[in-house]
């Protein structure tokens, strides 16, 4: 119990910090009102400031579900930005957001109807699950790391996914939070060989956004590493990963009926949103994408997302004895980062990467060896998180 008030303490921190410069900056700066924005929605005292850019979506799929059928391809430009003509159905942007998120917001909001009308509701009660979620996610990422690592290393790991860049987005009516604490769970209990319940979490993290399947991978690496010892153990576990991969085919077969034979999440994840940023390295010479006096913030954020891989490079083969249970969780980074390079724009890469477990376990290793650097490390990734909260509540276009 002494390791969990820790934990805890440690995320509650974090949040007092968010939650403060979100105040600061709502009331000291003005937010840049935007065609995703609802103006009356946005200026509610306090509530408010939990949503911005994609906390529309979830809001109005809680509200109303997902549309049906797809728009008239003439609102759309006749091509994407790396020049390929679009697709010739598109359905609608709502079916890029997977619904978990949402339905829990609907099932939460249930307790304050009969104080507040619809659209209050449902912000209360997702501002409510995303903080929650939080405190649960930072609670099984420690609980994980113990079981790989040391305490001490598990505590100061915590430390750094709690005040990590993209952390700002737990407390805001997006989904991170509560896929955070579902995947982390289903990792915890994976490491615990509790099977069942690992996919039942894994299988709704992957129906809470669109790359949450991908979490697959780390039980299927550990399916395929158990093949010699024990095959039925293997089977098991592939058998868990088609699962929890499962629910990106579900939800793109359940669309193609609904949204008017297309396959949604393929179509606007490639195509009609993707498919308008060229690959992450040259997206410092598009102007819509990034302006120089943001590019060093979105130039370290890739630096500290990319360390980890140098960490893995220099230390293969402990990585693959001492830290043989860590693998799965390498080679889930490692899918993470060819889709950050590929599919991704850069004012998003810091919420992102938040899943890749390993950018936390390498900075606490850090610390371990050097406590300046891995000071000045915990700083760096503080100092851009308050940066973050500002840019994120002041609805800023280079950080959503």
């Amino acid at each position: 119990m002494k390791d969990a008030h820790k934990v805890l303490t440690i995320a509650l921190l974090s949040r007092v910090l968010v939650i403060a410069v979100m105040v600061i900056s709502s009331f000291l700066f003005a937010y840049v009102t935007t065609k995703h924005m609802d103006v009356k929605e946005m200026n509610m005292p306090f509530f408010g400031m939990f949503m911005r850019w994609d906390s529309e979506y979830y809001l109005n799929i809680a509200k109303h579900g997902y549309p049906l059928g797809y728009p008239n391809i003439h609102t759309f430009p006749t091509k994407t930005g790396t020049g390929s003509p679009m697709p010739s159905k598109v359905a609608d942007n709502l079916w890029a957001f997977f619904p978990f998120y949402s339905v829990a917001m609907a099932a939460v909001a249930v307790g304050f109807r009969r104080f507040l009308t619809l659209t209050p509701s449902l912000m209360v009660s997702g501002i409510i699950v995303s903080n929650i979620a939080f405190f649960v996610s930072a609670y099984f990422f420690y609980k994980l790391t113990r079981k790989l690592f040391d305490s001490r290393l598990a505590m100061i790991a915590t430390a750094f996914y709690c005040f990590w860049v993209g952390g700002v987005f737990f407390s805001t009516i997006y989904s991170e939070a509560l896929f955070m604490a579902l995947a982390l769970g289903a990792f915890y209990f994976l490491a615990d060989d509790n099977l069942p319940i690992a996919v039942i979490l894994g299988f709704l993290a992957s129906f809470t956004r669109s790359d949450g399947f991908l979490i697959f991978i780390p039980f299927l690496v550990y399916g395929v590493m158990q093949l010699k010892k024990n095959k039925l153990q293997s089977l098991k576990l592939l058998i868990s990963s088609a699962i929890i991969a499962s629910p990106y085919l579900i939800f793109n077969i359940m669309g193609y009926f609904l949204a008017g034979g297309v396959f949604p999440v393929q179509l606007i994840a490639r195509e009609s949103n993707w498919g308008t940023y060229p690959l992450l390295i040259k997206q410092f010479t598009a102007p819509y994408v990034t302006v120089p006096r943001f590019q060093a913030f979105d130039v370290l954020g890739i630096v500290l997302v990319l360390l980890p891989m140098g960490y893995f490079f220099l230390n293969v083969r402990k990585i693959f004895t001492a830290e043989a249970r860590t693998i799965g969780y390498w080679a889930f980074y490692g899918a993470m980062a060819y889709v950050l390079f590929t599919n991704s724009v850069v004012s998003s890469i810091l919420r992102y990467a938040i899943p890749m477990l390993p950018i936390y376990w390498v900075f606490a290793k850090i610390y371990v060896k050097s406590r300046v650097a891995g000071t000045v490390l915990f700083g760096v990734t503080t100092a851009m998180l308050i940066v973050g909260a500002y840019l994120l509540e002041t609805a800023n276009p280079y950080f959503m």
